[in-house]
């Protein structure tokens, strides 16, 4: 591993084990009616923004059976620094506690490419119970916008 990676995850634990990371916090709010039509609407335009400008990692063409968690290589792009900073701004509006993880040794990296790698967690935890009304639905990896 070469240098330091970035994380932005909600603080609550999907069924991965690990704290959620940020787009799928939003897509937690979203899923639960909690988002006025402009938050839906900049949630879809940054997720189709990354599905357009980062490559796909392999392990979620399977549904992620690997349990593998993404994390931004450092330092984040402008242009990618301030769409992570719209997703934190909803999850702030909405009383999401969330945080920026950094680290040097996330994983086990299983996946990478120039702006990103994927890695096995060294550690799990339990689910935390889902917030209050999120309903899941079936997932996709390309744009969310089918869903909404």
């Amino acid at each position: 591993m070469a240098g330091e990676y970035s994380r932005f995850h909600a603080r609550y634990f999907g069924r991965l084990g690990v704290e959620v990371g940020l787009f799928v916090a939003v897509d937690h709010l979203r899923r639960a009616g909690d988002l006025e039509d402009n938050e839906v609407a900049l949630y879809l335009d940054v997720d189709d923004w990354f599905r357009s400008e980062l490559p796909a990692p392999p392990f979620y063409e399977d549904g992620n059976t690997i349990g593998a968690v993404t994390w931004f290589k450092d330092p984040l792009p402008a242009e990618m620094v301030d769409r992570v900073a719209a997703l934190c701004g909803i999850l702030q509006s909405h009383n999401v506690d969330y945080q920026h993880s950094r680290s040097a040794d996330p994983g086990r990296i299983v996946y990478e490419d120039p702006f990103q790698i994927g890695v096995v967690p060294h550690s799990r935890e339990s689910p935390t119970p889902l917030p209050a009304g999120v309903v899941l639905g079936p997932t996709s990896a390309g744009s969310k916008r089918a869903f909404s």
